[in-house]
């Protein structure tokens, strides 16, 4: 089954019966597949470790115990991660764990499978004070206004927008993402299923707390008008002015897209005099300075961006408070509410990476592409040295003799690689 475009005459799949809004569906499927095939791995070969860990020199019982629900619960995530992504078709495949583990990361880590997945267990499980305090401020920031036809964008796995859509009686309301776990779990929440997956905690609070199997449910079956899409929010294809209300939750200081284009895309989408809520931390993190935006300027580029009667407030609220685990925090969640009151030029749809869409395009090389994959190679080439015979001395050697290091410089170089090859293939991993 799919569904057609009859602006753009796209064409778009469904997964699980939820429409595929990426730009690319086809290699943006097959994408989430090789991410899913990796995580997986990794799973089941952090599995093998712990019990690989169960010598016999591992004498006291409590830490063979740890042992021991480590290795079943990563095997058994695996499983039940297995089912549930299970529409996504991800077949079995045969490349290796230290393939998936080299390629298998998304460029932005904050994106991938298990990004956020903590959120998962507070939204469905034990996190009904951030829960009530999310809806707290997007509920102040509506008014006595209905939200009308709704769109959130970085919905994760639903709760906000379940909740919105319960309590404010929504008349459609769209949640969108790109992360195929999150979303195929809202969909499942938003029945009235509950499912099982384990939590693995930053801190465990004791042993068992190491990996503790939570059941995820919905208060109840959510009413009709509650629909999850894939999406990419930067080339989703959503028509112009047809929302009443944008939400976007912890969205606009994580996507790639500078906030001044982004405020622009989000006032296309609305209706005129439509409104968009902002909630979250203001904390951008891009290499250009000038997009890591404060809360000052959100006047001036809301305003540039079409927007006005602007209203911002400030809570300090408790974030991934897990009872199963010692690390919470405090966060200073800014929420902003701005009404779309002229309609700028739209920014241009995001150009397609012709080179990614299609395999028979040459990859180009620009200047800070070209330096990266130079490092690249010769942190390739001087970890190809390290053998299991040669010495510090040897490696050292061989760098001058290929005239990469100057002699005085190069066994200190080849120290400081060595320690972080060593503590990064050493580092604990997590679920």
């Amino acid at each position: 089954m799919s569904a057609a475009c009859g602006r753009c005459r796209a064409t778009y799949p469904f997964v699980a019966g939820i429409p595929w809004l990426f730009a690319e569906p086809g290699p943006a499927l097959a994408e989430w597949r090789f991410r899913f095939r990796a995580m997986t791995a990794e799973l089941e070969a952090q599995a093998q470790r712990y019990r690989a860990s169960l010598t016999d020199e591992v004498r006291d019982p409590l830490t063979r115990n740890r042992l021991k629900l480590m290795a079943s619960a990563c095997a058994d995530h695996a499983r039940r991660l297995r089912s549930l992504l299970a529409p996504l078709g991800a077949t079995p495949s045969g490349a290796t764990t230290a393939a998936y583990g080299a390629l298998g990361e998304p460029p932005l880590p904050r994106q991938g499978l298990t990004s956020y997945y903590a959120n998962v267990h507070r939204d469905w499980c034990w996190g009904g004070t951030e829960n009530e305090a999310a809806y707290r401020a997007v509920h102040t920031a509506l008014g006595a206004i209905d939200p009308g036809r709704t769109l959130v964008v970085g919905a994760g796995s639903g709760r906000l927008v379940y909740d919105l859509h319960v309590r404010r009686h929504c008349d459609v309301a769209i949640a969108a993402d790109l992360n195929p776990l999150m979303l195929l779990v809202a969909q499942r929440m938003f029945a009235g299923d509950s499912l099982e997956l384990y939590e693995f905690p930053l801190a465990p609070r004791d042993l068992t707390s190491h990996a503790v199997l939570r059941t995820l449910r919905s208060p109840a079956a959510a009413p009709p008008g509650l629909h999850p899409v894939f999406a990419d929010v930067s080339t989703a294809p959503f028509a112009a002015a047809v929302f009443d209300t944008v939400i976007t939750p912890w969205v606009i200081d994580v996507i790639d897209e500078d906030l001044a284009t982004f405020a622009v895309r989000v006032n296309g989408w609305l209706r005129p005099g439509g409104r968009w809520i902002n909630t979250g931390s203001l904390f951008f993190e891009h290499r250009d300075a000038a997009r890591c935006y404060s809360r000052d300027e959100l006047p001036r580029l809301l305003g540039d961006a079409g927007f006005g009667d602007l209203r911002v407030t400030e809570e300090s609220v408790p974030y991934l408070a897990s009872p199963a685990s010692r690390h919470a925090r405090q966060e200073v969640v800014v929420t902003f509410c701005a009404s779309a009151h002229s309609r700028p030029a739209p920014p241009p749809q995001r150009a397609t990476r012709e080179w990614l869409a299609h395999s028979n395009v040459p990859v180009p090389l620009p200047p800070e592409v070209d330096g990266h994959v130079l490092a690249m190679r010769v942190h390739s080439f001087v970890a190809s040295l390290v053998d299991g015979r040669r010495t510090v001395g040897d490696i050292a050697e061989v760098l001058v003799r290929e005239r990469l290091m100057a002699e005085d410089e190069a066994e200190a170089a080849v120290r400081t690689f060595l320690r972080r090859l060593f503590e990064e293939a050493q580092a604990p991993w997590r679920p």
